[in-house]
């Protein structure tokens, strides 16, 4: 008999030995879990087993994932589960809390505490024996404690082992991914002066890289509000409220369910995730991707990884379309360049000269091209005429109309004829020429008269521009007579001529309302009243010199604010 039992502790020895070995000879953790589990199960007769991992062995909470279980039917919700365990290494489920808790649903009756170096490893639990009636003797449970014992150093290497590999595989996919980002900014740069082809790059990397094949990206560039920027399939927004992208500051994931129907929206097209670009602490951008075509969620690492990836397309497609606009800002500067060169060469090359009397003018367009315009056209050696006229608008429309008034005026002034020439009669007829080439809302207000230099009669209309002012023995009078400006309508109108003598010394200005209403910083207009009163201080200096210190003064006025509108004089004043 002692013989017999000496025999089959011999053997207990051996078993155990070969299972050291066994289990310290593998680092793969449901392979050891199993290998504990099926000797002890078929050495018990026990149906049921199940090792429980602490999640975090080096902290002390009481969360289990389920290593490996054996005759039990797990749901995905029970694959990590959160249970305070009483304090003893061994224990039976009679002292569990009787409630509907998941051990003793699945009716686990024994339960070990598996321990390296005093630190809880995990629990492994075991459902009753295939006979009801029989239970664990003491001899089995010193077996499993040895058995324990023996695999706990394995369970130990094993989780450090799967931990580092885990970092690991972390870090290797991290310099995979900075690889990856190193790659894209390389062909962003090189594709940075064409949207579409950045647009197209983007696709492809969100494809290859995480099987992402819809994306919208919204953006705020150069808005106040968001806007849809790309889509890469159709997508009717009109009637939602983008307002609430504003909101977005973090990466979230989109809920069919949510209150907002934009939201709701593209919830329904199958988009999952919102990732936001930030800048100056603000959301400039949101791109929202859809689903992954191998159906696996986004992950923390995912997201990191699409939050670069993101902010680097984004900048390049902004990059793209600021070159863009520079292209296209350069090619009308250029047009632009050409038009005011054409525009010059409408001016008065040089003032002509007229006898016993000074003249000076300057034109200076707050655009390259202006809509202001001036002319001084010697008809003979008695008559001169004097033409001044400011085009509603500014820039190339402007320069354009400016181009049919100069020429409407020259076609007529190239048949003077002293004794046939009605100022009113020809002013009525250019102002049906510009009516019938212009759209209503645009006007052109406009003065001109007929010097006579012998008689120094100055006959004059007055279509709606800024009075031209005369300063006569330090009094002030304005050329008011005349109608209606140039261009407004085309029936019921006349013109009333006026005529004034010019004396020596007088002085005559003609100006545009660029002069006037010049602002300065504050919004204030330079004004009427400071224009006579420096034409009164310098009424008795050369008309150049007079003309000259308009312009300082109007750019004194307007220091440190853009220029808003053309500034035109013209000063004659008889000798």
């Amino acid at each position: 008999m002692e013989k017999t039992d000496n025999l089959s502790k011999q053997l207990e020895l051996n078993s155990l030995i070969e299972f050291s070995q066994l289990i310290n000879s593998n680092l793969d953790l449901k392979f050891i879990l199993g290998n504990i589990l099926l000797p002890i199960m078929g050495k018990m007769m026990i149906g049921k087993g199940l090792m429980l991992i602490k999640k975090n062995p080096d902290k002390k909470d009481d969360i289990y994932c389920v290593g490996c279980a054996k005759g039990i039917k797990l749901l995905d919700a029970e694959q990590e589960i959160e249970f305070e365990f009483p304090k003893s290494a061994y224990f039976e489920s009679s002292e569990l809390p009787q409630d509907d808790n998941f051990f003793v649903k699945n009716d686990l009756r024994y339960f070990f505490k598996v321990y390296f170096d005093n630190k809880l490893l995990g629990v492994l639990c075991l459902g009753k024996k295939i006979n009801p009636k029989d239970s664990l003797s003491k001899s089995e449970i010193i077996f499993i404690e040895t058995l324990l014992n023996l695999s706990s150093s394995s369970i130990e290497n094993t989780i450090k082992f799967s931990e580092i590999k885990r970092l690991n595989d972390e870090l290797s996919n991290k310099l995979t991914q900075l690889n990856s980002l190193f790659e894209l900014s390389k062909e962003f740069n090189s594709n940075f002066l064409e949207k579409d082809k950045v647009l197209k790059l983007l696709g492809f990397t969100l494809l290859g890289n995480l099987g992402i094949k819809d994306f919208v990206i919204f953006t705020k560039y150069k808005s106040d509000k968001f806007y849809l920027l790309y889509s890469n399939k159709k997508l009717d927004l009109e009637g939602h409220d983008l307002s609430i992208l504003e909101r977005v500051k973090l990466p979230v994931f989109l809920n069919a369910s949510h209150e907002n129907s934009l939201i709701k929206f593209l919830a329904s097209k199958n988009y999952e995730l919102i990732v936001p670009t930030i800048n100056d602490n603000e959301v400039q951008n949101i791109i929202c991707l859809g689903k992954k075509l191998n159906k696996t969620g986004y992950n923390q690492s995912d997201i990191e990884y699409l939050s670069s990836i993101i902010n680097l397309s984004v900048m390049s497609i902004e990059n793209a379309m600021l070159f863009g606009e520079f292209l296209e800002k350069q090619q009308m500067e250029s047009e632009l360049r050409i038009a005011r060169e054409i525009q010059v060469g409408l001016l008065p090359k040089e003032i002509p000269q007229v006898k016993n009397y000074d003249i000076s003018a300057v034109n200076i367009p707050a655009m390259h091209v202006g809509g202001d315009y001036y002319d001084i056209i010697k008809l003979n050696d008695k008559k001169t005429a004097f033409v001044i006229a400011d085009v509603s608008g500014k820039g190339t429309p402007a320069a354009l109309l400016m181009a049919n008034i100069q020429s409407a005026v020259h076609s007529f002034l190239k048949v003077y004829d002293e004794n046939t020439f009605d100022i009113s009669d020809i002013t009525l007829k250019i102002n049906e020429l510009i009516y019938e080439n212009t759209t209503p809302e645009k006007f052109i207000t406009f003065f001109w008269g007929i010097l006579d230099n012998e008689t120094h009669k100055f006959e004059y209309i007055n279509a709606g521009h800024n009075h031209p002012v005369i300063i006569r023995d330090g009094k002030v009078e304005v050329l008011d007579k005349g109608g209606l400006m140039i261009g407004v309508m085309n029936f019921g109108l006349k013109y009333e001529s006026g005529e004034i003598g010019l004396n020596e010394k007088d002085l005559l200005v003609l100006y545009t309302d660029g002069v006037t209403e010049a602002q300065d910083e504050f919004k204030n207009e330079y004004g009427e009243d400071a224009l006579i009163n420096l034409l009164q201080e310098r009424k008795n200096e050369k008309c150049k010199d007079i003309v000259i210190h308009i312009k300082t003064e109007v750019e004194n006025f307007s220091k440190n604010c853009k220029q808003f509108d053309d500034i035109t004089i013209i000063s004659l004043k008889r000798n």
